[in-house]
């Protein structure tokens, strides 16, 4: 688990446009974190990592970036339609298009950039 003084660090220093996770409440900044290290924990890492320090601090970062994605959109109607796989939705002839192939992994982009290097099934190909 990352530290909230770990968390701030980050965000003062580090990362832009990260108002409105340095603006949220106490206990929100907490949650944030909390289930942003359960999302992160439940990928699958290859356990043979030489890189030991500049993980943590990669993991780190990575909670960060998904806890800022949390307080962003976590409870937005938009999000919870992209989870569910829609595509498209219309409001006159109420229709809606789902493709659950384009459902993605609820840890965002930014997080997954920090990660890709320890995950496993995930090489780079020179």
């Amino acid at each position: 688990m990352i530290s909230i003084e770990d968390a701030y660090s980050y965000f003062y220093n580090e990362r832009l446009f990260s108002d409105d996770w340095l603006m949220a409440d106490n206990q929100k900044q907490e949650q944030s974190l909390k289930m942003a290290t359960n999302q992160i924990n439940r990928l699958k890492f290859n356990k043979h990592t030489e890189k030991d320090k500049e993980k943590e601090d990669d993991l780190k970062k990575a909670i960060c970036e998904q806890a800022l994605y949390l307080i962003q959109t976590a409870n937005t109607q938009r999000a919870r339609l992209i989870e569910q796989g829609v595509t498209s939705f219309s409001v006159e002839g109420l229709s809606e298009s789902y493709d659950n192939s384009k459902v993605k992994s609820k840890v965002c982009n930014e997080a997954m950039e920090y990660l890709r290097p320890y995950l496993l099934g995930c090489v780079s190909i020179c």
